[in-house]
């Protein structure tokens, strides 16, 4: 008899296939190990890398540690004590649950545990080698774990072949880190990178304790809280963070952390809910600053998705993303560039009060106050709290040390500014329009130097407002054409609009079908002005049909409005009187975000006294 081809694969290789879907590298293994410890309960987890992650990654918890037959038991593929059945799949209230994490770890490393249990008088050392058990000893520790990686992917040379360096890799795993710490506030973290810190929290519960740790002063004081939707409480959830201004644009989206009930994702529902909402606040390939935390019952997401547990699925996709797209737009709506009279500064910043679930609520590593905390202005630009040294009995060294001065250099997200000579304009204080520009810009000084304005995008913002105002609770007044413009459809066009005649009648649309099935505009949206009636009304029409069954109703409204306030506006070549400069400007300061036009450009820059000083070299 022929042999077959079929083969079943040794334990060996699948744990390195695992291995390949688990730990992509350095980060994720200290992301994994990270979860671990939140898992055990630990009030203080401490992460030391050195190389990249590529020669040690170690992380060491307080929690509650493991017995001599579960450290042993640990390593086994699929051996967890996060469930127990598949019932417990629709409720999971845990960061881990597989039990792939530390066989497939261990696979392509060297790795020592050590951990110890209160119900033991000694801990225990499990000491494995590319995923085989070496030994199993006594050692000497208090309650909690530390587990050392070493070599990674030193059996995996192709692997390792496609690290990136040393730098990158850091910054990878920085990145995790400082979203944990963001999303677990009363944990205190400690983290260093070759035994130089690189950032601490101190485990308060106070949110912004930890954002300070991570962004510095300079951004957490100019944090905005994210406005909730009351109805989302009615079906028990809570959406809170914080979330910078667009004045303050960052160069990269590493700098926003999602979080859903605690666990740190990356799924592409909540970042194109995010990215949709800030493009009418940011210019493109710019992003704020966002710390948004989800809490949903854990019946209504999916986290067995993905082995790394970053992506997860929803049961109402499109109500997350109209929740988190209106969460967002109505937080960096109203803000003002010039104060308003009577108006005070943001004096504290609160740790927002989250709810939490039965499941979880029984595990102290994750509580959370249930009075938000506070700072006041003057430690927001201190020092932050200092962390007291704790001393473990039984060991000869001091695992959590005295922090008193957070300004190591970090390896974790930082704000960066525009690569340009201009500055974003975050306040104007007793502005004064001067002349304009090429016919499209218009100067201005005010105490701080010069500052230019685009006139077009300024009065997109304008008219933006003033749509929005107008017709946010009423339909889009209809402008009859002369004649019926033939519509030129696809076939996935004609079957939404056959399905939303009253929906497209709302947003100013009047279409009909006569009897040889051709569609015709008999109305168009009042405000839209075009040279080419026809064309204008086919791209308008085109765009708003785009993604409508994936989008709601509030949005594709606000997309139109957008369209309309474009095409009305002012545009750049455009002459204007005095009269009207001092107009723009008025009536921008007075629209609800004067920092951007509604498709994210900026509208206002500055050319500081200094910066002009300096070009004529009186500096």
């Amino acid at each position: 008899m022929a042999t077959g081809k079929i083969k079943i694969l040794s334990e060996e290789i699948i744990c390195r296939i695992a291995a390949g879907e688990v730990v992509e590298r350095p980060a994720s293994v200290v992301k994994e190990l990270i979860e671990n410890a939140i898992d055990a309960n630990a009030s203080r987890i401490e992460i030391e890398v050195k190389e990249g992650g590529q020669k040690l990654i170690e992380i060491t918890d307080n929690g509650e540690g493991m017995t001599r037959q579960d450290a042993g038991l640990a390593f086994t593929p699929h051996a967890t004590s996060k469930i127990v059945d598949d019932a417990e799949l629709e409720h999971i209230a845990s960061l881990g649950f597989r039990g792939e994490a530390l066989p497939t770890i261990a696979s392509v490393a060297r790795v020592t545990l050590v951990t110890r249990h209160d119900s033991e008088e000694t801990a225990t050392r499990v000491t494995l080698d590319g995923g085989r058990i070496v030994s199993v000893d006594n050692d000497s520790f208090p309650r909690g774990t530390r587990i050392q990686v070493k070599n990674l992917f030193y059996n995996v040379p192709a692997r390792r072949k496609f690290l990136k360096s040393t730098g990158a890799e850091m910054a990878q795993i920085s990145d995790i880190v400082c979203h944990y710490m963001m999303g677990y506030p009363e944990i205190a973290f400690k983290f260093t990178n070759s035994n130089v810190l690189v950032a601490a929290t101190n485990g308060s519960g106070n949110l912004s304790d930890a954002i300070l740790a991570v962004y510095g002063p300079e951004v957490t004081r100019d944090l905005v809280a994210l406005k909730e939707p009351a109805a989302i409480a009615q079906g028990g959830m809570s959406l809170r963070g914080f979330i910078s201004p667009p004045n303050q644009p960052r160069n990269a989206a590493r700098y926003m952390t999602t979080l859903v009930n605690r666990r740190v994702v990356k799924t592409k529902l909540l970042t194109q809910a995010i990215n949709k909402a800030i493009s009418a606040f940011f210019p493109r390939g710019r992003y704020p600053v966002l710390i948004l935390d989800l809490r949903v019952p854990p019946a209504l997401i999916d986290v067995n998705v993905h082995p790394q547990k970053t992506e997860i699925r929803f049961k109402d996709e499109r109500w997350v993303f109209s929740t988190i797209w209106e969460t967002v737009q109505a937080s960096l709506s109203g803000l003002r560039m010039v104060s308003a009279p009577g108006a005070t500064a943001q004096s504290e910043l609160a740790t927002p009060n989250l709810p939490e679930y039965e499941a979880a609520a029984e595990s102290p590593g994750h509580s959370v106050s249930a009075t938000p905390t506070t700072f006041s202005a003057g430690s927001i630009f201190g020092t932050p709290p200092t962390m007291q040294p704790v001393r473990i009995t039984g060991s000869n060294e001091e695992r959590f040390y005295e922090i008193k001065d957070i300004d190591a250099e970090r390896l974790g997200p930082r704000p960066t500014q525009l690569a340009t000579a201009f500055e974003p304009v975050a306040k104007l204080e007793h502005p004064k329009i001067l002349a304009q520009l090429k016919n499209s810009y218009l100067l201005g000084e005010d105490n701080k130097g010069l500052f230019i304005v685009d006139q077009h995008a300024a009065h997109e913002r304008i008219l933006f407002d003033q749509y929005t105002n107008t017709y946010r609770d009423m339909p889009i007044a209809a402008q009859p054409l002369l004649f019926p413009v033939p519509l030129k459809l696809l076939p996935s066009e004609r079957m939404v609009i056959k399905d939303h005649l009253d929906e497209l009648k709302d947003l100013g649309f009047s279409i009909q079908q006569e009897d040889d099935g051709q569609y015709y505009a008999t109305a168009f949206p009042v405000s839209e002005k075009h040279n080419n009636e026809e064309e204008s009304l086919q791209n308008v029409l085109a765009q708003v049909l785009n993604g409508w069954e994936s989008r709601s109703i509030r949005e594709i409204k606000t997309d139109l409005l957008k369209m309309m306030a474009c095409k009305a506006a002012v545009k750049a070549g455009n002459p204007l009187e005095e009269s009207e400069w001092n107009s723009l400007l008025e009536q921008l300061l007075k629209t609800e975000n004067p920092f951007t036009c509604p498709h994210g450009r900026p509208i206002v820059i500055r050319l500081t006294t200094r910066q002009i000083e300096t070009g004529f070299l009186r500096t």
